[in-house]
């Protein structure tokens, strides 16, 4: 049994092909590429046709190298979304979170609501990118002429299917959900005057679409094959990649590193607002309290910053050299300057001077700063999850790309005082793996930790 996982990051996407022999999964990569915002005139957008287009190429790679793919599965980032007209059609591409409209559109969402009763209303901490701080401001220049807003994997199952649905956990990121409904939230929707028509049926985690559409099997010479809508935000979709019983708080690590407790319902109390934190829908109906961190997009643009400038340096290279620095200086990971892209290494000693804290020069001096300043971070998110919830954790698992970097691990470990547990970082991968499998019947919910671990 062979299904696909369609897993789109931030900065680059992959497709997995999956194949379940004698208990456990055995992973193949069969195509990677890049994913890169556009900037036009005034927006930064995400090339969506490009990236459907990178959906068929993977699917037409898996069946030119003999995979009998039963069913696909895609995830990705949070919040983004595209809005399809009346005759189905894709009205424009969707416009990155990183764009700087969110925080205009959050700007307008406090003229309505003071913080408090927002976090109360929603269950969730106030930050620009939230996909509802995008609404407050799209609605004006984008749905004149809307039938059906969907959230980016959505997407991709609207044009493989048909079928417009909006994935549990995805819907979350909207800022837009009800949590004791577990649908979304009407009464805010009317309140802010958004469409309800727009706003498409939820749908739980692990549902099968149906079939490919005929089209599409057609156009790409392939066999047919199942749609399975995974938990398809890629944090919540990676906690079903882990071979965990007991309860643990997590580490998400990649281009954002979200730190959580994983709940089966909402939290909500003075700890949550005092510390900023958030609830983020897991695998329906559960609800992940957590924390996101600007992470490993600050070494990305770091690296991107070098490269332009004729510097060809590797991110184990990068950890090589910051090992070997000797430096005290911390940036604030939350300051502005550090979300939007460009020139970071410029950034990160601008701050440092205007903190009179001594300035990094050398490659190793950044990094070592980028290092401290997220391990130290994550540290504190840890120990006040930990008050939020009342309870102490035993176990802390990381798990993503960021594994592979043992400076930060022991950075991490150092400050917080947790041993931690290492993770697959092809969790994301492996949960909507297995996510497919229960769907179709050929793993049993029961059996998914055991497959996980004969798999690790």
């Amino acid at each position: 049994m062979q299904v696909l996982a369609f897993d789109l990051g931030a900065s680059n996407g992959r497709a997995i092909v999956g194949e379940y022999n004698r208990g456990q999964i055995i992973l193949h990569e069969v195509h990677r590429f890049e994913n890169n915002p556009v900037k036009m005139n005034n927006y930064l957008y995400w090339d969506f046709p490009r990236l459907l287009f990178e959906l068929k190429t993977a699917l037409i790679k898996a069946e030119n190298q003999g995979y009998k793919i039963q069913s696909v599965g895609i995830d990705s980032w949070g919040v983004d979304y595209g809005v399809l007209d009346d005759q189905g059609e894709l009205m424009a591409n969707p416009i990155h979170y990183r764009d700087e409209r969110c925080s205009q559109g959050m700007k307008a969402l406090l003229e309505r609501y003071d913080e408090k009763t927002l976090k109360e209303k929603t269950g969730m901490d106030l930050v620009s990118y939230n996909t509802i701080n995008q609404f407050m401001v799209d609605r004006y220049i984008r749905w004149d002429q809307a039938a059906a807003i969907l959230n980016t994997p959505d997407l991709f199952n609207y044009f493989l299917t048909g079928k417009k649905l909006s994935e549990y956990s995805m819907a979350t990121t909207t800022q837009l959900v009800d949590y004791e409904a577990m649908d979304w939230n009407q009464s805010l929707i009317q309140e802010l005057d958004f469409n309800s028509s727009l706003f498409m049926p939820m749908t739980p985690s692990g549902t099968n679409l149906g079939p490919v559409k005929k089209e599409i099997v057609k156009e790409l010479g392939i066999q047919t094959f199942d749609v399975i809508s995974v938990t398809s935000h890629d944090t919540a979709l990676a906690l079903q990649g882990l071979p965990m019983e007991e309860d643990y708080l997590f580490i998400a690590t990649g281009t954002w590193i979200i730190v959580g407790a994983k709940q089966e319902k909402m939290t909500m109390n003075e700890k949550v607002m005092e510390y900023g934190l958030t609830n983020e829908g897991g695998r329906y109906p559960s609800v992940n309290l957590l924390k996101n961190h600007v992470g490993l997009w600050i070494l990305q643009e770091s690296k991107r910053y070098w490269e332009n400038n004729g510097l060809n340096i590797g991110f184990g290279e990068m950890v090589d050299v910051a090992r070997e620095a000797s430096i005290n200086s911390i940036i604030n990971i939350y300051d502005p300057r550090f979300f939007e892209p460009g020139h970071m290494p410029t950034k990160i000693q601008e701050y440092c001077k205007e903190t009179r804290q001594q300035v990094p020069n050398t490659v190793g001096e950044i990094v070592r700063v980028i290092e401290e300043s997220l391990a130290k971070q994550i540290a504190k998110t840890l120990s006040e999850l930990e008050e939020a919830v009342n309870k102490h954790y035993k176990h802390v698992c990381i798990f993503g790309g960021g594994v592979q970097d043992q400076l930060l691990c022991q950075l991490i470990e150092k400050y917080s005082k947790k041993k931690l547990v290492f993770g697959s970082k092809e969790a994301t991968a492996l949960g909507n793996i297995t996510e497919q499998f229960i769907a179709l019947g050929t793993i049993k919910e029961e059996e998914r930790i055991k497959v996980l671990e004969a798999t690790m």
